[in-house]
This record gives structure tokens, C-alpha cells and sequence, in this order.
């Protein structure tokens, strides 16, 4: 299995980004680059960024932006150059973003070559992997000690936040009115129990399974909306049925990489998930492959760019689909990017496959 990658420098990029991106209008700059996590090589990144962001300057100058306007897109991006801290703490890849009124930067775990774009949209099909298309599923570690929420993928994991989930048992305690105190106490097994002064024995069930409803609540709260990934609870197996019935999200799946969550890492967590996650996604994948087919065999699928982006703009689109191959760093922004941010401003779903039937791709399943 390819190596995890650590994930303090990685920015997540989210569906509500590519939206953003995606429905944006020019003129628009995008620049893709590598960068180093370590050794010398670090120390050309903000080198390398000037001279890619001459290379845009200069391209929104030819393209009829003026000098002063083309200067004052890429001014947040020119910042970078001097941000030591930035340098410091990167991943493998920058992807920025620069119009009139907009500028993003991702760090990701693609190792990009360098490439600039300059044109009506931006480049967004190289994100879309790393929101939809690479093996993405989310891992609950749910225990009485610690309550932790990561998103990962085929090639990393890393944590984000629990919302108003309470962190553990603890903390919980004023949530449900807890009395009396309780004192953490390790057990032999590596579990965890809790013994209250004045009231005796081991923590109550019904207070149990009280904070891991209080839990459900607030990783629902946290992944209402958008969130569509499968997640995976790290805990007690016994855990697991209390979770299910308290939690609405509907895409918790039904093994459990089962164990006591406290002492493992974040790669250690990923390694018992991606077994239990991989089918799933496997099938899931293969599900939306054979529709796309049935779709143009119905008249409902759609392989041309231009037909696609005028069924997204008019919200006809129900999925949007692309092929692995195309969403390199090199492809020039299309009607296809637009696609992206308007098939999902209008409800609509992306799916990235290593294959597309027919040999397309990309292509769009219609609503209608």
C-alpha cells in the first residue's frame, strides 16, 4: 500500500471550493508547482514561484489585462514569496488561485510539475482527485479517552475538527449532568474505565451510551450538508450499534475497524480502514461506470465538453464524470472546469474513474 502521508502541511479542498473555482470568471490565473518537505530543495520554492508568477504576469498582460491590474491579481499570491512560514510548512504540491477579488492556495500531496494557466477559468480538474476521486473516506476513533475525526484517502490521513462533539468522556460530563466526578484509571486490557467517588462500580451504561449520542450529534452537525464519504468507526465494537442508531449520517458503513483507538496514529488508524473502506469504494465506482454507460445508451449521458457545460449551467446534470487521465496539471482549463463548479451548484455529484466507458474522458449522467 503506498506510504501515508503526515498532514500537518496539507490544506483540505472541499466540494464548496471547487464550486467557488469552478463558477468563477477571468480573467483567472493558475499555477501548479512541487515543493519539498524537506533539505535544500526547500529553499527553491520561493524562487520558483516568482518565476512562475512572471510567467502569468506576463500572460494576463498579452491576454489585454493592463500591467497595473495584472499586478494587482497576483499581489496575495507575491506575498507567498516572502512567507518563510509558508515554506516551512509544505507538502508536496501548491496549487494557487488569482482573479479579480479571488486568490486560493492549497498544499497537497500531489507531486505537481509546473504549470501555468492563464485564461476565462480556472484550472480546478487537478483538485477534484483529491476531493472525490482518490479512495476519500473519513475515520471516526471513538472512545471513552479521545473522540477524533480524520479524513483520508488511499495516500493520507489526516485530522479535522469534531465540531461541538465533545471530545471525551470527560468533557461531556457537564453535557449530560454527570454527578460525581470521574477519574480516569487505566485498565490491564489497554481499555479504559472510570470508577466515581461516592457512587462506585464502572461507568454507567446508560451514561455511555449517552456520550456517544452526544458524539453522534455533533459529527452529524459537523458532516451535514455536502459530506458524502464513507466513514469508517475506529472503536469497541461494541460501540458500533449505539452509533448507528444515534447517528443520521447516512454513509457510516457496517464493519468496524475494532479495538480500543487511543494509542493508535493516524497511520495506524488508516491501515485498519482502507480494508474495510477499499470495497466500498471499489463497487461504489464501478456502480457509476456501468450507469454512465446505460446513460448514453438511454440518451441521457453525454460525452462532449461543450453539451456537458450547458446541461450543468442549466442543472440538468446529475453527475459529472472524469477520468483519472484527465485531470492532470497540464490540461488547459475547459468548459469541462467550468462543469465542475456548476454541476455542483445545482445539487450535482462528481466521480473520478480510472476509466470511462467507451474510452471517454469525461461525461456527464442528466437528470432529464
Amino acid at each position: 500500500m503506498t506510504a501515508v502521508h503526515r498532514t500537518a502541511d496539507v490544506d483540505p479542498v472541499t466540494y464548496t471550493d471547487l464550486q467557488s473555482l469552478g463558477t468563477a470568471s477571468g480573467p483567472a490565473v493558475s499555477v501548479f508547482m512541487p515543493t519539498h518537505r524537506s533539505g535544500p530543495e526547500t529553499r527553491e520554492g520561493p524562487l520558483r514561484l516568482r518565476s512562475l508568477l512572471d510567467r502569468a504576469e506576463a500572460g494576463l498582460v498579452e491576454g489585454g489585462t493592463s500591467a497595473e491590474d495584472a499586478a494587482e491579481i497576483l499581489a496575495p499570491l507575491r506575498e507567498l514569496e516572502d512567507n518563510s512560514r509558508l515554506w516551512q510548512r509544505v507538502a508536496d504540491g501548491l496549487a494557487l488561485y488569482a482573479a479579480r477579488d479571488t486568490s486560493r492556495v492549497f498544499r497537497v500531496t500531489t507531486e505537481f510539475s509546473e504549470q501555468v494557466h492563464v485564461g476565462d477559468s480556472f484550472a480546478v480538474r487537478p483538485l477534484v482527485p483529491l476531493v472525490v476521486g482518490d479512495g476519500g473516506f473519513l475515520i471516526l476513533a471513538l472512545s471513552q479517552n479521545s473522540v477524533r475525526l480524520y479524513e483520508a484517502s488511499r495516500e493520507f490521513v489526516r485530522e479535522r475538527g469534531i465540531g461541538e462533539a465533545p471530545a471525551s468522556m470527560a468533557d461531556a460530563e457537564g453535557q449530560t449532568e454527570r454527578e460525581p466526578q470521574l477519574q480516569h484509571q487505566a485498565a490491564p486490557s489497554g481499555t479504559a474505565t472510570y470508577h466515581g467517588h461516592g457512587a462506585g462500580g464502572e461507568v454507567d451504561r446508560v451514561m455511555l451510551e449517552k456520550f456517544i449520542r452526544q458524539v453522534a450529534a455533533g459529527i452529524d452537525a459537523e458532516l451535514g450538508g455536502e459530506e458524502k464519504r464513507p466513514l469508517v468507526l475506529a472503536a469497541v465494537a461494541e460501540h458500533l450499534p449505539v452509533l448507528r442508531e444515534a447517528l443520521s449520517y447516512p454513509h457510516l458503513l457496517e464493519d468496524v475497524a475494532a479495538g480500543n483507538p487511543d494509542e493508535a496514529s493516524p497511520t495506524e488508524l488508516h491501515e485498519k480502514a482502507w480494508p474495510i473502506v477499499e470495497p466500498v469504494l471499489d463497487e461504489a465506482s464501478a456502480a457509476t461506470s456501468d450507469r454512465f454507460g446505460e446513460s448514453l445508451g438511454t440518451g441521457l449521458g453525454l460525452r462532449d465538453p461543450g453539451q456537458i457545460l450547458t446541461a450543468a449551467q442549466e442543472g440538468r446534470v446529475d453527475t459529472l464524470l472524469l477520468a483519472r487521465s484527465a485531470c492532470g496539471e497540464t490540461e488547459t482549463p475547459d468548459d469541462i472546469d467550468d462543469a465542475v463548479g456548476h454541476t455542483l451548484a445545482t445539487s450535482g455529484t462528481l466521480a473520478v474513474l480510472d476509466e470511462l466507458p467507451r474510452g471517454a474522458a469525461m461525461g456527464a449522467i442528466l437528470r432529464y
